[in-house]
């Protein structure tokens, strides 16, 4: 059965994704075009152009592609200048040796493979950061911006409204092969440098045709610290069914110190196509996209939920 699902935030890319799979297309190809229109639109503050900036007021991007046949996978972190990192994760994936690559060196394989160029601070994150800085910052240590010390003001910064944000794509093609792709902006008025599960394999997303694929959002170093989606994926090798699966990863987080930042959202499907959808922590009616690969329109279902 082909299939493509999806977080809420993704919903005006799963149309784009479901097209390549009635098309004949390969899961892969799927995931990329799922998330473009995610990481153009402007008024989306948690993907691409448009995310809020760290607190430099600089806006860089993450992101990770892995496909289930071989277990290939590339990754992209703190990416700044640039339109589609799930792209050029790909690129990463597709013409190098490695899996993941990080700032300047991630930027000079876009200038090499001429990915799109983009501003992708807006001016209304210029000027959220801005409001922050005024609201946030003493005259004294404003004058003498930026201070010799970030790290007091990343644990200043960081609130529940703005941190989270990624969009996750999970699907599986007409062939039986399955594929991830993850890309956000990250917490709003990170640490500059910092990344969360998104591009870490394992964490953020991970998938084996063999058994099925997993992708999060939210608190991303809690995800890093369980190694939530492959352990879904593991859980599924095991035996345990997709909606077991789900739970058992977050029992693992549930042996994590929490803090007022506690969320995590499990995106899952089954080597059969099954899907579900697991949320931990604060969130109020979580959802995400269905859309099968061979006809009629997405829908946004409930994803299960435990406080």
């Amino acid at each position: 059965m082909a299939i493509v699902i999806c977080n809420e935030v993704g919903g005006i890319g799963i149309g784009h994704a479901a097209r390549v799979l009635r098309a004949g297309g390969d899961a892969l190809d799927a995931v990329e075009r799922g998330i473009w229109p995610v990481e153009s639109d402007p008024r989306i503050h948690s993907v691409g152009r448009g995310g809020w900036p760290n607190l430099l007021g600089q806006v860089e991007l993450d992101a990770c592609i892995m496909e289930g046949a071989h277990l290939r996978s590339g990754a992209v972190g703190a990416v700044r200048g640039y339109l589609h990192p799930i792209t050029l994760a790909r690129r990463v994936m597709e013409r190098t040796p490695h899996v993941l690559l990080v700032g300047e060196g991630a930027e000079r394989l876009a200038a090499e493979c001429g990915l799109e160029r983009a501003e992708n601070l807006t001016r209304e994150g210029a000027a959220f950061w801005e409001h922050w800085r005024a609201s946030a910052i003493p005259g004294d240590e404003a004058r003498a911006w930026p201070p010799d010390a970030l790290a007091p003001l990343a644990w200043r910064a960081a609130d529940p409204v703005h941190t989270h944000g990624t969009t996750v794509f999970l699907a599986r093609d007409g062939r039986g092969h399955m594929a991830a792709g993850v890309s956000t902006s990250g917490w709003a008025l990170k640490y500059p440098g910092r990344l969360g599960d998104s591009p870490i394999v394992g964490a953020g997303c991970y998938v084996d045709d063999r058994y099925g694929a997993a992708a999060c959002i939210g608190q991303g170093e809690l995800t890093i610290r369980a190694g939530t989606a492959r352990s879904v994926v593991l859980y599924l090798k095991l035996g345990l069914s997709l909606s077991d699966a789900c739970r058992e990863a977050v029992r693992d987080l549930e042996h994590l110190a929490a803090d007022r930042l506690s969320f995590v959202m499990i995106h899952a499907l089954d080597a059969s196509g099954e899907h579900h959808a697991l949320c931990w922590g604060d969130h109020e009616s979580p959802r995400y996209w269905v859309c099968s690969g061979e006809q009629g329109p997405a829908s946004l279902v409930n994803a299960g939920h435990v406080r």
